[in-house]
């Protein structure tokens, strides 16, 4: 029984281990085969990374991207509208108490010392006889103060930057047809009554073949009754 249990044992023992070694081949042969798809795969990926990355349009994200740009280009002229309306809406308000834009002095209740305490004195001043009085121009300030003998500021002109935004056409439909409309010495102005006392004039380049719509130079405030002499008998301007 000792000498069969050994037999039997030891031919077992040799099965064993062969059945051992053959699961253990086809084991260790399916990776092998699985490695190699994946490198293939791998291989794939990274030649079609190359491709795109080599100038290959992506459609999904080009056509995204001029959507976007489109939406941007149509919104900008919508946007500069909205903002140059705003800025004539404050022009219009401010004109209402005598005010123009950037600027906290009136007109009719503010003399030229009052901008000479704040401003110091102005760059220049000269007489305009056509105007009724003299003009201080602040250059700094890009503004232009009119005042009679008496010193009150009956006018003030705004030369502000934001300004050249503004076009004749767009004046127009904002504030209508102008009550006033002048052509002289290159210049139209066209102005418009805002309150019982004051007006505004918007000053714009004639226009030409080239440019039918040019865009404002300067506007002003005005207080027509401040531009009164009585002792001269002078009935002042109205615009």
């Amino acid at each position: 029984m000792i000498l069969l249990f050994s037999k039997k044992s030891i031919t077992w023992s040799i099965l064993a281990i062969f059945l051992s070694l053959i699961v253990g081949c086809s084991s260790t042969t399916k990776p092998l085969n699985d490695n190699k798809n994946n490198d293939s795969n791998k291989t794939e990926v990274s030649n079609n990374t190359d491709v795109k990355s080599g100038g290959t349009i992506d459609k999904t994200s080009s056509n995204n991207s001029s959507t976007t740009n489109s939406e941007d280009s149509s919104n900008k002229p919508i946007r500069q509208d909205s903002s140059q309306k705003i800025l004539l809406d404050n022009i219009r308000n401010l004109a209402k108490v005598g005010k123009i834009i950037n600027c906290d002095f009136q007109v009719k209740s503010n003399i030229i010392e009052d901008v000479e305490k704040k401003w110091g004195k102005a760059d220049k001043t000269d007489w305009v006889p056509k105007a009724k009085g003299n003009y201080a121009t602040y250059s700094k300030y890009n503004v232009v103060f009119g005042f009679n003998k008496g010193t009150q500021i009956f006018e003030v002109r705004s030369f502000d930057s934001s300004l050249k935004k503004i076009s004749l056409s767009m004046v127009k439909k904002e504030f209508g047809t102008p009550e006033y409309d002048v052509k002289y010495n290159g210049e139209e102005i066209i102005g418009y009554k805002v309150g019982e006392e004051f007006k505004v004039l918007f000053v714009f380049p004639q226009l030409t073949k080239t440019n039918n719509d040019p865009l404002m130079d300067h506007y002003s405030v005005l207080y027509p009754r401040g531009t009164l002499n009585n002792m001269a008998d002078d009935p002042g301007r109205q615009w």
